[in-house]
């Protein structure tokens, strides 16, 4: 088997590119550890595109259901700073699309499902320097000979470590809990976020075959404060505070999913034939839900990279070609994970005068249109290199 490229990793970013490549006749296969039929699951967990994202699925006719959200309010929980946004500032019709990740993922697999060899893994690799291949050797002790081996395999990547890629990595010490709800919110195409010592907590509108008082709720806790209580002993406690914030009823009516908090980075993403992309690369606190679309964003220049040479045909060089993609994608991602830090930082702090200024900052961007307008255009996915 001599596909052009070999996807390790069957989850959402993998999929699309074997689906997009695949499009452009540009030979693909997936890799995936998993069982081709894994049982349903209870739909709680949920991803935010911003329209790049949506417009990326939409041109490989990927079409699932999905909640719109055209405001955001955001505010300081301990004083009176607060900034929104809008869609129209920016000229778009929406700002972001609330989907079901279960949704997607079923989406993408099927239409890649006979590209993928499920219940494998990598085992090992080696440069041909003859051929210049890459010769795969899989878990069932078949191989592969690949132009290129791209690592869609997750913020653990099996792929990073057969190449010897050391991540750069840093505990945030939180917890991300998410769970569906039902509230008496007025405005459902509005998105709120909170800042305050009891977590960073979003709500936001569900697709839209749900209710629409049904809403998902995204809230990451310092592990300190949890201290020795369960999840459930801890929402329970503090969810009220919320509710009073936003002038609303919060029912949870979903299984409660949590998660430890951390991110990392590679200061290499390719390596020989090997590249890495999406949360395998890179992962970021879930503060913004900009995760899934820096993975979709490094998808784009990836198949834009690698198609753009296929199509020329010209001499293809596949190290200029994978370092074209790295060029394009790691300060981007990058400077979204230091922003992110900087915003976590920031709203963790007690201290009074970091306080005061975090209260006159978001008041002071919110009357400043360009300013405004920037974060709007970076987060939008507008913003493309």
């Amino acid at each position: 088997m001599n596909p052009v490229v070999t996807i390790s990793g069957g989850g959402i970013i993998g999929n699309y590119i074997s689906l997009r490549l695949n499009r452009n006749s540009i030979e693909s296969v997936v890799i995936e550890k998993s069982k081709d039929k894994t049982s349903a699951k209870e739909n709680i967990r949920t991803v935010t595109l911003n329209p790049f994202s949506k417009k990326l699925l939409d041109e490989v006719g990927i079409k699932i259901p999905y909640a719109e959200i055209k405001k955001i309010n955001v505010f300081d929980g301990e004083g009176t700073g607060s900034i929104d946004f809008s869609s129209d500032e920016i000229n778009e019709d929406h700002l972001s699309y609330v989907v079901y990740f279960n949704d997607l993922e079923a989406a993408l697999k099927e239409n890649v499902f006979k590209k993928t060899f499920f219940e494998t893994e990598i085992k090992n690799f080696k440069e041909n320097i003859n051929n210049g291949k890459c010769e795969i050797t899989l878990s069932n002790e078949k191989p592969i000979f690949s132009t290129f081996l791209a690592g869609c395999d997750g913020r653990n990547s099996n792929v990073a470590k057969l190449a010897s890629l050391k991540p750069v990595t840093s505990d945030y010490e939180q917890t991300a809990i998410t769970f569906t709800a039902s509230s008496n919110l007025i405005n459902s195409d509005t998105a709120y976020q909170i800042f305050s010592e009891r977590g960073i907590f979003a709500i936001m509108p569900l697709p839209a075959s749900t209710d629409k008082s049904s809403h998902t709720i995204v809230w990451s806790v310092d592990n300190l404060k949890i201290g020795t209580q369960n999840i459930e002993s801890y929402i329970k406690e503090n969810i009220s505070y919320f509710e009073k914030k936003l002038k609303a009823d919060i029912t949870i009516n979903s299984n409660i999913l949590s998660f430890s908090l951390s991110n990392h980075h590679f200061e290499n993403y390719v390596t020989g034939s090997i590249v890495l992309i999406g949360d395998a690369a890179h992962s970021i606190h879930p503060l913004a839900g900009q995760g899934i679309n820096l993975g979709f964003a490094d998808a784009d220049a990836f198949c834009e990279e690698i198609t753009n040479a296929y199509q020329n045909k010209i001499n293809i060089d596949k190290h200029l070609v994978l370092k074209r993609y790295e060029v394009r994608r790691k300060n981007m991602n990058l400077l979204m994970l230091k922003s992110m830090d900087f915003f976590v930082n920031l709203f963790k702090s007690n201290n009074l005068y970091i306080k005061l200024i975090r209260n006159f900052g978001l008041s002071g961007i919110n009357k400043t249109q360009f300013i405004k307008r920037f974060f709007i255009n970076h987060a939008s996915g507008k913003n493309k290199i």
